[in-house]
């Protein structure tokens, strides 16, 4: 048995992407030709380093490799959540290669810094990991990973206490070493603390609290994250040999970063470890976890820990609440001061909102706080019954319906809470960005809960927003950018039914994100001949909608009057007053567009919805179909117009296979661009449909030629933003029909292969 090893621990993260009102992931700009920007680092990093194609060490042209089974590594609950709904086999590869070696570790539900948490919120964090890994792996966790390396005593005694056996640290976070049954403390930095072996820690305010701490080699890490181990395999491996002593004692090289840097920061790096592992075990130095490693080499030191440290800043904790001078590469005019403006409003919102759960939970159940704890189970496996389920077996009392969706909006209040908290929120440079927009948008949804449940924190919140000075002259502070980027997220039953009543007005499909359900009613109509052959455009419904998290609903009347190709304007009334649409529809037709709407403001009030209450992904392809003849030209209408109509009763469920296929083979003889066709972008995932199918039935013909037929035509209109996924299929295509003999479904298979630049697929996946 070798006593000498090398361990690669990748940390797998993204943040809580979805919009919290909608459950869908926006389309984010900035990663195109992905939707966004979780799809984007999907094709370019966990795709490939679960099932990735390289040139082998044996000398084969093309091999696959699965080089997560060869890793240590944590997926974040977001992300393996984000899985489950977008990727779903990919999801499988990542949990069947911890089946196969039982690599995978933990991590807090959130990505929160856990030292600025209370010991309650670490509590529930770690907790609803744990529950989240025992749902997703069927076992136990014995690691856990800290967000940002992130540590302090109290977070490491909520760990051990909750039956957390190791984490993984940065050797600058190590202060004090000694030999075990020792009583000599001997001081350490970066540079003399020795991460080939294990320590134990035992903490000194509870020393029935203990668990181990593996550190990893800062520098060969570092070089990961700068891509300077990654030049080579060759490079890599002798960076560990350099690493390891001439001896028999146990040893283990251990490298950690963000898993990203595997093919997505660095294209390729994923390439350069899967070679490198290769290259050590010919060496006789086999990949191992820190489980195992554990389990055959108990530590031999015992260590004490420099508090509120993390891996990536160089002061403390700073990059999390102050302008410590950690940054990315922009302007050197620009400052982080708006950090610290930025936890101070939160942290004082969370406050504010724990008082009022605390209270008003309590009239449902003895303990609130660990009914949180406990209400992972809802998020892991949602639905009505569930949830009904879950408040029963914890209600101190039989709760009404009423109560019942409060309780549930209590809870829901809690969660988006704990997430606002998200790291990544101070880690970049400015309050606008991104990721400090997902974290206000999380603010705002707790904050609207709140207002439901009778408590209304947002003016306070926005005021100490002021203070936080955003380095873009555009938005100024935090309050403009609550103002201008986080109000246009927020989704309400009234945005979703103004939503659903303009998309039917134009008789278009309105598909249902995850978290809201509505229905139209039979619309009445009206319109009229405007000036330059414009039509104006009336109609009256009743729409439902309802959430499916907490269970809200409410009924309206929806009146939208078109009054131009892009103006339009929804009137909201309660279902249960009164309303006659031909009395309304009369007046449409005697008044002007100004008149009438003015008219429908004195009745029903002037916060009507413009085309901006529809959705955001869907705004931009609607924009797209309702362009005009005079900026397209009466044959080029045309054709979107057959277009428009054609992907709506495709997009509604119908059978219009050839029909779109068709059309987009024409979109170059009518100068359109594929790509900018309206819903053309969602035309992919339908092809990985048709390639699932194939593979659930991989001898079926109709099923292969469809799919073969759809491959075609997006390949040449340049709509596919990625292979992976069709790697993926082909690969369990092929695994379905080995022993199987010729066919013409091989041949097929082997010709996608062939298209994908597999050119010695034939072969098998290699183990």
């Amino acid at each position: 048995m070798s006593h000498r090893h090398i361990c690669v621990h990748g940390h797998f993260y993204q943040p809580p992407r979805e919009n919290p009102w909608t459950g869908a992931v926006d389309r984010e700009g900035s990663a195109a030709p992905f939707h966004d920007w979780n799809a984007r680092i999907a094709e370019e990093c966990y795709g490939p380093i679960t099932l990735g194609v390289r040139a082998g060490s044996d000398g084969r042209t093309i091999a696959y490799d699965e080089t997560l089974k060869r890793l240590s590594y944590n997926f974040s609950p977001t992300l393996l959540a984000w899985l489950e709904k977008e990727r779903p086999a990919l999801l499988s590869r990542v949990l069947a290669a911890d089946a196969a070696t039982q690599t995978a570790i933990a991590q807090p539900y959130f990505h929160n810094i856990l030292p600025f948490e209370s010991r309650r919120d670490k509590e529930t964090l770690v907790r609803w990991g744990l529950a989240e890994f025992r749902h997703r792996y069927k076992r136990e966790a014995k690691g856990l990973w800290l967000p940002e390396t992130a540590v302090d005593v109290e977070t490491l005694e909520v760990l051990a206490g909750c039956g957390v056996e190791f984490t993984i640290l940065d050797p600058k976070q190590g202060e004090a070493v000694k030999g075990l049954g020792s009583d000599d403390w001997v001081k350490v930095d970066a540079e003399h603390l020795d991460p080939k072996t294990p320590y134990l820690w035992v903490s000194p305010k509870d020393p029935s609290k203990s668990l181990v701490i593996f550190f990893y080699h800062h520098r060969l890490s570092t070089g990961i994250v700068s891509g300077e181990t990654m030049v080579s395999a060759e490079h890599f491996a002798a960076a560990v040999h350099s690493r390891l002593m001439p001896n028999d004692a146990a040893q283990l090289v251990h490298v950690a970063s963000d898993g990203e840097f595997y093919g997505h920061h660095h294209p390729g790096a994923e390439r350069v470890l899967a070679l490198t592992l290769d290259l050590l075990k010919a060496d006789g130095i086999p990949a191992i976890d820190p489980a195992r490693f554990l389990a055959l080499f108990p530590p031999p030191h015992e260590v004490r820990i420099r508090e509120n440290t993390a891996w990536s800043c160089d002061h403390g904790l700073g990059r999390w609440d102050k302008d410590c001078g950690c940054r990315s590469s922009h302007l050197p005019a620009w400052n982080q001061e708006w950090r610290t403006g930025l936890r101070d409003a939160l942290n004082k919102l969370a406050h504010r909102l724990d008082a009022f759960y605390e209270d008003d939970a309590a009239r449902f159940f003895d303990d609130p706080w660990k009914v949180r704890d406990e209400s992972a189970a809802m998020w892991l496996e949602p639905g009505g019954e569930r949830a009904s389920a879950f408040l029963k077996a914890r209600a101190k009392r039989p709760l009404t319906a009423e109560e019942k969706t409060r309780a549930l909006e209590l809870l829901m209040m809690q969660r988006e809470r704990l997430a606002m908290f998200t790291s990544c929120g101070w880690f970049f440079d400015d309050i606008s960005g991104v990721e400090a927009v997902l974290c206000l948008t999380r603010a705002a949804r707790a904050i609207d809960l709140a207002k439901l449940l009778g408590e209304d924190p947002e003016e306070s919140f926005v005021w100490r927003l002021e203070s936080c000075v955003s380095n873009m002259p555009c938005y100024g502070n935090g309050a403009k950018v609550w103002r201008t980027l986080v109000a246009s997220a927020r989704v309400g039953l009234p945005r979703a039914a103004a939503h659903a009543a303009m998309l039917d007005h134009l008789d278009l499909p309105a598909p249902e994100p995850p978290l809201l359900r509505w229905k139209a009613g039979p619309a009445f109509r009206a319109d009229k001949a405007g000036l330059a052959g414009r039509s104006r455009t009336l109609s009256i419904r009743d729409v439902s909608v309802r959430t499916v998290d907490t269970h809200q609903s409410a009924e309206f009347h929806a009146l939208v009057h078109r009054a131009d190709r892009l103006d339009f304007a929804c009137w909201l009334s309660p279902r249960r007053d009164p309303l006659d649409p031909v009395l309304v529809g009369d007046q449409f037709l005697r008044l002007t567009d100004d008149e009438f709407r003015a008219a429908m403001d004195e009745r029903f009030g002037a916060a009507r919805f413009g085309l901006d209450a529809v959705l955001n992904d869907e705004r931009s392809e609607v924009v797209k179909a309702l362009a005009g003849e005079g900026a397209l030209g009466a044959s080029r209408a045309a054709y979107l117009k057959r277009w428009v109509e054609c992907m709506a009763a495709f997009r509604r469920g119908g059978e219009e296979d050839e029909a779109v296929l068709q059309l987009l083979s024409e979109s170059a003889v009518h100068a359109f661009n594929a790509a900018e066709l309206p819903w053309s972008s969602e035309l992919e995932d339908r092809l990985h449909r048709h390639m699932e199918a194939v593979v659930s039935e991989p001898i079926d013909s109709a099923r292969v030629s469809r799919a073969l037929r759809w491959l075609d035509v997006l390949w040449d209109a340049g709509l596919l933003a990625g292979t992976w996924r069709l790697r993926d299929a082909q690969a369990r295509w092929s695994s379905a029909l080995e022993g199987r003999g010729p066919s013409a479904a091989l041949d097929a298979c082997r010709a996608v292969g062939a298209r994908l630049g597999l050119a010695d697929f034939s072969r098998g996946i290699a183990s």
